[in-house]
This record gives C-alpha cells, structure tokens and sequence, in this order.
C-alpha cells in the first residue's frame, strides 16, 4: 500500500505544476485576523514552548544551549486546487510544493525563516487512509502530506517529517494552505507586478524582460510552473516566489490603505483554504513582526540536487550547513 501511495503522489507531482510559496500571504492574513477579531473555527491553541530541549550539545568544538522564549510554526503550500473538504478517496493531491520554517524569538522580537526545498531527502512515514503507521521511508519531504485521508493527519505527518530533520525539534504550530487560494488572493489585490525573467512557452502575457501584472492563471502560472520553465529544476522557482513574495507584499499594504475594510475580505476568502491550529491572534502577531525587514533573518539549507532511480528530482542537505542552520534557529553559544 506504501508503494501505491508514493508512485501515485509521484504521477500526479509530474502531470501538476508546483505551488506559491504562499508563506508571506498567510502572515498578511495574520493582520487580517487579527482586525477582523474571527477565529477559523477549524483552529485551536497552539502552546509554544520556553525551550525546545533541554539539554547543550557540542558541534565543532563549541558549546550550544538551547534558546528559550521561542515559538516554531511550519507554513506550507498545498497542491491541491480545492477548498478544504472531506476526502473519500486518495487521489494523489496534497503534497507540499512549499515549506517554510519560521522561529519567533518572543525575547527579542524577531524571527528567522527557513525554506525548504520540497524534493529533501528525509525519513518520511507512509499512513494509511486512516492515518495509521505503515513504514518509514528515505524519500521527497513533500510526500509527507500526501498520506492519509484526513487534513489533520496530513499536516501531523508532515510536520513530524520537517521536525526529525532537526534531530527532534518542538514545533508548535503549522499552518497549510492549498493553492486554491492563489488566484482569488492575488486578484483581490489587484494583481502582483514583476518582472518575467524566463521563458514561459504557451503563454501570450508572460514575455521575458516585461514588467507585467500577475492576474487570473498568470499568477498561477508564474508561481508554480516549473518543468517547462528555465532549467526546469525547483530551485529557479523558488527565487520567483521569493520575488512575487516581495511584490505581493506591497500590493496587499497598497489595497488596505484604500480599504479598511479590504483585510476582512480576504481574510473570509482565504480561510476555506487553510489548515491549521495557530489562532487568529498568533497569525496576527507574527504578521506584524514579518512585516519588517529588519526582523525576519532568510536561511537556506546548502545541498545537492538530484535525481532519484525513477527520475524524480532529490535535494539531499549537506550535512554540515543542515547543523549550521538548526544551531541559528535553535541554540546560541554558551557564554
């Protein structure tokens, strides 16, 4: 049954193009949340943690010891069209085409946000449509949400994923958003302005070296496509969400200077698309504090691309950089 679950999740990744990374929009919903004072009836507390072990370790002669005071949230992108619904049957949706990682300091103030590369190679559990435990396998990171037939045990699955990456990292709250949200988002905005810097074969609208504005599917497009796109590997991807995260930001400020009203309105559109157990009032904190620059430190993992036997691309960490960034985000030297 395990073997059935990845070679249709992988069918389906090679016929569908990859998801937003929506991180940004869901923390700008955080504002609208915490406007609007409505909590997603599908949510519930999340209890963040003064420390996440408790013990110091030793890497390259240093001593580290856990940081206190913080909270960790796992944000994702969902490749599935639809609005959140029961699922009766597998149908090969509901993998995560983005992930990131955000660890709030509440000490300081500030956050620091991991991205992940969808195609990391990690020990990833097979569940079975009840969400009962099959084996665990060494395979693509985004397989994890694409076992069982229930959103809760989905998103459970993947975090637990995303946390033995980090040798057992704590994390407190998760949020995963289907891309069913892109297009009416992105067009309640008024659309996202960008610069197109790779070929978009087909399409009339997204001409390389133009500065067009993202409406309709052309968001879609731009944001997820990726085999016929450049050299057709995820990373080229990732660097336009990373730009349409910019714009998309100034857009959405833009239409809320125009509308007061205008964040409840999106807020109402896009929670139909969203699982999580982070309430209103946490998204609303972490948006503010994501809105500045200065507060919200970028990490990426160092590694090597690649394919697996079936010719599906891999991303395997390098060893040393994956260290590195779980001591940025979860220790400090000991003094």
């Amino acid at each position: 049954m395990k073997k059935q679950y990845e070679e249709q999740a992988e069918k389906k990744r090679l016929k569908k193009k990859s998801i937003i990374a929506i991180v940004l929009i869901i923390f700008m919903i955080g504002v609208i949340a915490g406007i609007s004072q409505i909590a997603d009836s599908r949510t519930v507390g999340v209890q963040s943690t003064d420390t996440e072990k408790d013990e110091s370790i030793v890497y390259k002669g240093e001593t580290y010891v856990p940081k206190k005071n913080i909270s960790t949230y796992l944000i994702a992108g969902i490749d599935s069209s639809d609005k959140i619904k029961k699922l009766k049957e597998y149908d090969g949706t509901g993998q995560c085409d983005t992930l990131a990682l955000v660890v709030q300091d509440r000490s300081t103030d500030t956050c620091k946000t991991l991205t992940i590369d969808r195609n990391t190679m990690t020990n990833v559990k097979s569940l079975s449509d009840k969400g009962e435990y099959l084996a665990t396998t060494k395979i693509q990171l985004s397989l994890a949400h694409a076992m069982s037939l229930d959103h809760k045990k989905r998103a459970e699955n993947t975090v637990d994923a995303v946390s033995n990456l980090f040798d057992g990292q704590k994390i407190d709250g998760y949020a995963m958003v289907n891309m069913g949200a892109i297009v009416p988002v992105n067009d309640m905005v008024g659309g996202v302005s960008v610069k197109i810097t790779d070929e978009f074969p087909g399409s009339k609208t997204l001409i390389k070296g133009k500065t067009v504005t993202l409406k309709g599917t052309d968001a879609e497009t731009f944001v997820r496509e990726r085999k016929d796109v450049g050299d057709g590997l995820n990373d080229n991807r990732m660097k336009r969400q990373q730009v349409y995260e910019v714009a998309f930001k100034q857009a959405f400020y833009k239409k809320c200077n125009e509308n007061k009203k205008f964040p409840l309105e999106v807020y109402n559109t896009l929670q139909d698309y969203m699982t999580t157990n982070i309430t209103a009032q946490q998204f609303s904190k972490l948006a503010v504090l994501m809105a500045s620059a200065k507060a919200d430190t970028k990490l990426t993992v160092k590694g090597k691309e690649g394919f697996d036997d079936d010719g599906w691309q891999t991303f395997t960490p390098d060893k040393d950089s994956l260290k590195q960034v779980e001591l940025e985000l979860f220790y400090k030297k000991q003094k």
